[in-house]
């Protein structure tokens, strides 16, 4: 059976629950979460869900951020409160001295944070740590004028510019290894000519061996070597002599086994 290559490098981030959290609604938190980072099948970010420390119940966003810092944890996180299980806040990081000379925050007392959307939240993080996107251009789409103060108030909950998640979990690349026997290849230049630069070869699945897999979009591709690969657990997978790297597309709807969150999350 063909291989999916499963990610390897999925970023984490710590998610706290405050007190103030309707605990009761934590399932719904999960369920939209994982629909919004497309898990089970290619997760974009994944969360440890821990309770808050107890000094941080009533305490500004500002503390938080110091606190996390004073642990040596400065990558962003994300925050659980009154706003229950249908947006959390995303934390970022103090203000930098640019930002304050380009007008963006009053000073470098500002920490950066935005409420989002459940679902929208691995997209955002996408968005903001490899895209050409910020939390305060996302601020500015709500309304909130810069210079920022500390403790600026927002209305609203940023929700991706009304992506529509379903279909962004329709367009999700799997990178799949075929044995040989389990793919058929063509030299037909028409089937070629669409690659730049143009490959000796195309190959695409036998029939039905996409389908039994959870995969979709079968189409002929540009057959990539199948080097070995460093797996999540550390070992080091090889592939029989004669198999291919293919690019196809996940199927949501395929009965993928259940997600399972990081160890440590409650």
């Amino acid at each position: 059976m063909v291989f999916i290559l499963p990610s390897t490098d999925t970023p984490r981030l710590n998610a706290y629950i405050l007190p103030s959290f309707p605990i009761e609604e934590l399932d719904s938190f999960k369920r939209a979460f994982e629909f919004g980072t497309c898990a089970p099948f290619w997760p974009m970010l994944e969360l440890v869900l821990k309770r808050a420390p107890d000094d941080w119940a009533g305490k500004t966003f500002e503390y938080m951020r110091s606190k996390e810092n004073e642990a040596g944890r400065e990558d962003p996180f994300v925050v659980l409160d009154e706003r229950g299980a249908s947006s959390v806040w995303y934390v970022e990081s103090f203000a930098t001295e640019e930002q304050v000379e380009y007008g963006e925050a009053e000073s470098t007392d500002v920490v950066w944070r935005i409420p989002i959307k459940t679902e929208c939240l691995a997209i955002a993080y996408v968005n903001y740590e490899i895209g050409n996107m910020s939390v305060q251009e996302d601020l500015g789409n709500l309304g909130v004028e810069m210079p920022v103060l500390p403790g600026y108030e927002v209305e609203g909950v940023d929700d991706a510019g009304g992506l529509d998640m379903r279909e962004e979990r329709y367009s999700k690349a799997a990178y799949v290894v075929a044995y040989p026997g389990e793919y058929e290849e063509s030299t037909d230049e028409k089937l070629r000519k669409t690659y730049m630069p143009v490959p000796d070869k195309v190959a695409r699945l036998n029939e039905g061996v996409a389908e039994a897999v959870g995969l979709v979009n079968n189409k002929w591709c540009y057959p990539g070597p199948a080097n070995p690969r460093k797996m999540p657990d550390g070992s080091l997978k090889e592939f029989p002599e004669g198999s291919v790297t293919l690019a196809l597309t996940y199927n949501p709807d395929f009965d993928w086994p259940a997600y399972t969150w990081p160890e440590g999350s409650l």
